[in-house]
């Protein structure tokens, strides 16, 4: 039952991160127009990118480190401190870069809102990495309290410096604010409150470096069908499409809710497991019920989703309606590689991630280029759910074959799935 609280917890703690994080996307969207909207889509979609890709991986490294050996966590966090320099230095290079070239994918972003994204990366890369320290100890409670807290931050300082002047720019300056102050209380955790010592060790070191840059290549391919849509949306087409796709992308990927709670508790469990045979019987039952889940939430958000867009954006977001419908398939079959994927990278082959991902990035870049310049936004969107299929296909297929199960075992909702649900939801009412 630990595992079932734990997955409760998270899911909780994801589902009010979301809602909050669509709170501060109706609030902001609103206040500076699908344009505006724009701008942020693409300076946070950046910094997701360019974390990620200068973030060394760590992310999971750290998850993948602490669940095999909890004593290497004065030499997680010190490397960790030690691995922001050089993407503050990359960070600062790539500056100076686009004041020559004037990167196409970043049109519409004046100079001083790069300089606050580019300033904001180091500093969102370390915050996104030490928050996965809490998930290695499996502190399920404090990683899904810092989790709640960050977006928390994050609508409560981009609030505060919209109040100031109603633009972009200090949308991102808020937005910045918030990600400073989370890194800064992640710190005194792990060394205020735990007592931990950051020491530099360079065995740990190669072992971050060693897992972190295997699982870097496959989560970096893997944001490129997350993300790189919008970036070509933003070349062919005005910012007020970023937005209005933003939008879209923003309400579909709430019913990630479910599969990501389970996906984050099974990494390191899976990490302490091993081999263990009973663990990967356990992931195909916890995936038949996400998918469900997922399935059944999609079709609800589809029936509602025009009053729900002009609710929390207004009319002048209609588009997103068809660019949503159009995503919602993609999203409820990448529930099950959400989960898949993390039981592979949890058990030490991230490599076999990286080859779905490559492959459905291959799918993602083809029929973005395709189908935007022809239909724009529900081209993007038309794109990222054969993408997502693609992904979702091949995951599958690799983890049928390392755990000789069969995709019945994966797919199909049994009875005593819904025994399981059902026993969970009594003992729940009963304790309350």
């Amino acid at each position: 039952m630990r595992f079932v609280r734990s997955a409760a917890l998270t899911f909780i703690g994801n589902l009010t991160a979301f809602l909050l994080t669509l709170l501060s996307g109706a609030i902001v969207s609103r206040w500076i127009g699908p344009a505006g909207w724009g701008v942020v889509n693409v300076s946070t979609n950046f910094i997701s990118f360019a974390s990620l890709i200068l973030g060394w991986g760590l992310a999971s490294a750290n998850v993948y480190l602490l669940g095999r050996n909890r004593e290497t966590l004065p030499g997680v966090l010190g490397d960790n401190l030690l691995l922001t320099v050089p993407t503050a230095f990359i960070s600062v290079l790539f500056y100076f870069l686009n004041l020559s070239y004037h990167f196409q994918f970043l049109r519409g972003l004046s100079n001083f809102q790069l300089l606050v994204v580019l300033f904001t990366v180091p500093v969102f890369s370390f915050k996104a990495s030490v928050v996965n320290i809490f998930l290695g100890m499996q502190d399920i409670g404090q990683y899904n309290r810092l989790t709640v807290l960050d977006r928390f931050l994050n609508l409560l300082f981009m609030v505060l410096f919209l109040l100031a002047a109603a633009t972009p720019t200090f949308a991102l300056l808020g937005a910045l604010a918030g990600v400073v102050l989370l890194s800064a209380w992640e710190l005194h955790l792990l060394i205020g409150r735990k007592g931990v010592k950051p020491v530099l060790d360079r065995g740990i070191l190669r072992g971050l470096l060693g897992y972190g840059v295997k699982a870097q290549v496959g989560n970096t391919i893997q944001k490129l069908n997350y993300r790189l849509d919008v970036f070509i949306v933003n070349y062919f087409l005005p910012l007020s499409q970023v937005g209005i796709y933003g939008a879209a992308v923003l309400l579909a990927e709430t019913l990630w809710g479910v599969s990501a709670s389970i996906a984050t508790v099974i990494f390191p469990l899976a990490a302490a497991a091993g081999e263990d045979q009973e663990m990967h019987v356990f992931t195909s039952q916890v995936t038949r019920i996400s998918f469900m889940l997922i399935s059944c939430f999609s079709l609800l958000l589809g029936l509602i989703s025009r009053p729900l867009i002009d609710l929390m954006y207004g009319s002048g977001f209609a588009p997103a309606v068809t660019a949503l419908l159009l995503l919602l398939p993609g999203i409820a079959v990448f529930s099950i590689s959400n989960i898949l994927a993390n039981y592979l990278a949890g058990v030490g082959l991230a490599g076999r991630n990286t080859l779905s991902a490559t492959i459905s990035s291959i799918v993602t870049i083809f029929l973005d280029l395709v189908l935007i310049p022809r239909i724009g936004i529900n081209g993007a969107s038309i794109a990222t759910s054969l993408s997502y299929a693609t992904f979702t296909f091949t995951t599958l297929l690799f983890y049928l074959r390392f755990t000789h199960s069969r995709w019945r075992d994966v797919l199909v909702l049994k009875a005593e799935d819904v025994d399981l649900v059902r026993a969970a939801l009594k003992r729940r009412l009963a304790s309350r």
